[in-house]
């Protein structure tokens, strides 16, 4: 695949300073806006390779899913084991969703309502919470708004031990190394019934991680290797992707360069607060980036 490069800092700078005289130069805040939207997109992208297991083919795009990623937990999200579904929009989520959407967008939790930040938090039903109080709400609660669909979702059971063991035994379908036969995975061990093979479970996930995992696209027939795909991607991995989502989202609904300005601004504000994330989307060193970001904010 193509990934989009990094946007270039004199264009940043060339954008703020025409800002500053109250001018919106079209042509530039068009190619600073859509560099910075390919790269939040392919960020987010990378993000949920991470998160999901599926790996875009880089000729058409397919998603493909990796045999071995289901043995590891997520690096973003928790496990497997917590994912669950809104039984109103069955939009699949975390319990960490449902919270994060709140600290980002205080809400009601009767009506949902969008609450007025002034000294306390107050919905239009009347009701109001001091900032403290509204932290420990969503924290403690078993009941919170759907991110995308804002029902009232209940926090999912933390499956028993044994049935997280059995889960895992039986998903997903385990290979033997030696004859390619289908392995089992019981007794802190992956044993194979067709010839005898026999390996501790740890050790055999540590050997996982190092294989060179060859993946196929059903679509084009098209095949490359994990390790390759994954050192391609090196440049777009972050831990923390949201600041490009919350972009790719709202980007599409600016309607005038104002509102451009803004959502561009808006960025580069959260990329100041979190330095070590800013070289993902700005080509140039973290130093200079710094430098740069503290000029424009000043």
């Amino acid at each position: 695949m193509n990934w989009s490069p990094r946007v270039k800092p004199i264009k940043i700078r060339q954008l703020y300073r025409y800002a500053r005289l109250g001018i919106y130069e079209d042509t530039l805040l068009h190619d600073v806006g859509w560099e910075l939207h390919a790269r939040c997109a392919d960020i987010a992208t990378v993000a949920d390779v991470y998160r999901e297991g599926c790996v875009p083919c880089p000729k058409c795009g397919t998603k493909i899913t990796r045999r071995i990623d289901p043995l590891f937990s997520k690096g973003e999200g928790g496990t497997r084991e917590h994912w669950f579904r809104c039984p109103h929009c069955t939009g699949r989520l975390l319990w960490r969703d449902c919270r994060q959407a709140l600290r980002n967008t205080p809400r009601c939790f009767d009506c949902r309502a969008v609450l007025q930040k002034e000294v306390v938090l107050r919905c239009a039903c009347g009701k109001t919470w001091s900032q403290e109080a509204y932290k420990q709400s969503t924290r403690t609660r078993v009941l919170l708004p759907c991110p995308h669909c804002l029902e009232l979702v209940r926090r999912p059971d933390t499956p028993p031990r044994d049935r997280t063991t059995k889960n895992r035994r039986s998903e997903p379908e385990l290979q033997c190394p030696k004859c390619q036969s289908v392995a089992r995975h019981q007794h802190g061990n992956i044993e194979c019934t067709a010839c005898g093979y026999k390996r501790r479970w740890r050790d055999y996930r540590k050997s996982l991680k190092k294989k060179d995992e060859k993946l196929e696209c059903p679509n084009c027939e098209h095949t490359f290797k994990w390790q390759a795909w994954r050192k391609s991607v090196r440049s777009l991995r972050t831990g923390n992707p949201q600041p490009a989502r919350d972009f790719v989202e709202k980007w599409r609904k600016c309607r005038t360069p104002q509102q451009r300005m803004i959502q561009i601004d808006t960025l580069l504000q959260t990329l100041h607060g979190r330095g070590p994330l800013a070289p993902l989307f700005i080509d140039s060193g973290e130093h200079k980036i710094r430098e740069m970001l503290d000029d424009l904010a000043s």
